[in-house]
């Protein structure tokens, strides 16, 4: 599902990842633990294709290449589903409506099937009372809960978390941590990076450290006892650039 081939990643005379190769299964739970500055966004920032590496290949589903056009960008980006720290939603929209957004801008659905696929992602999160609020009225637990309605409400391959429990008290952490863990469990592939390495053992996913740039070297070809495709699961969606 996402394969780094020896690929760095430089910024100026820093250099963010340092030959970094790593393979995903489809249906994996994956955890990037490390201090900040290791790296850990700027491997997300890859995967979605944000940031092209300064040499090596990213592959993502069917998606592979060191600089993706835009038009494959735009359709990879519309396939992941992304759980950000800050929640990133928009502060003059309702719940429903940062929701239903999501759905909106992929092209992908009709207008009748907008409302009733954004209002079974917010059943799915708990927050089904609380679709006409705005972010402002919410908690931090809430805004992560709509954030993660959002990544999942078009049914991604794979769910992308950076820190998704770094603004919220103890509480609201096992709630998101119990909820991300139920999403994998329904079939979806989960890549988290984190600063806490207890965060992949509460997900049960495999950990891969990273520190400098790097990943631990007797961790990089580490494969977990399961995953999705070894089973004969399949993912919610395909990683496709099959289509518009």
């Amino acid at each position: 599902m996402i394969t780094f081939e020896q690929v760095s990643r430089r910024y100026r005379e820093r250099l963010a990842l340092d030959s970094v190769s790593w393979h995903m299964d489809e249906g994996e739970c994956v955890v990037f633990a490390g201090p900040s500055g290791a790296g850990k966004t700027t491997l997300l920032r890859l995967i979605t294709h944000e940031l092209a590496p300064s040499s090596g290949t990213v592959t993502v589903g069917t998606f592979r290449g060191a600089r993706l056009p835009r038009a494959k960008r735009a359709l990879l980006r519309r396939t992941l589903g992304i759980v950000y720290e800050d929640f990133r939603l928009l502060n003059d929209r309702t719940v429903f409506e940062n929701v239903a957004l999501a759905v909106r801008i992929t092209g992908h659905f009709a207008d009748a099937e907008v409302v009733p696929r954004s209002l079974y992602a917010l059943e799915e999160v708990g927050l089904q009372q609380k679709q006409a609020a705005y972010p402002s009225e919410l908690s931090a637990g809430e805004k992560q809960r709509a954030a993660i309605a959002r990544a999942i409400v078009n049914r991604p391959a794979v769910v992308l978390a950076d820190e998704p429990t770094g603004a919220l008290e103890p509480a609201s952490a096992r709630e998101i941590l119990g909820l991300l863990r139920r999403i994998h469990d329904e079939g979806a592939a989960l890549l988290v990076v984190t600063t806490r390495p207890e965060i992949g053992e509460a997900l049960g996913g495999r950990i891969l450290r990273l520190h400098d740039g790097r990943i631990a070297a007797d961790e990089a070809e580490a494969r977990p006892p399961w995953s999705a495709a070894a089973s004969g699961a399949a993912p919610p969606a395909a990683l496709t650039d099959r289509g518009a």
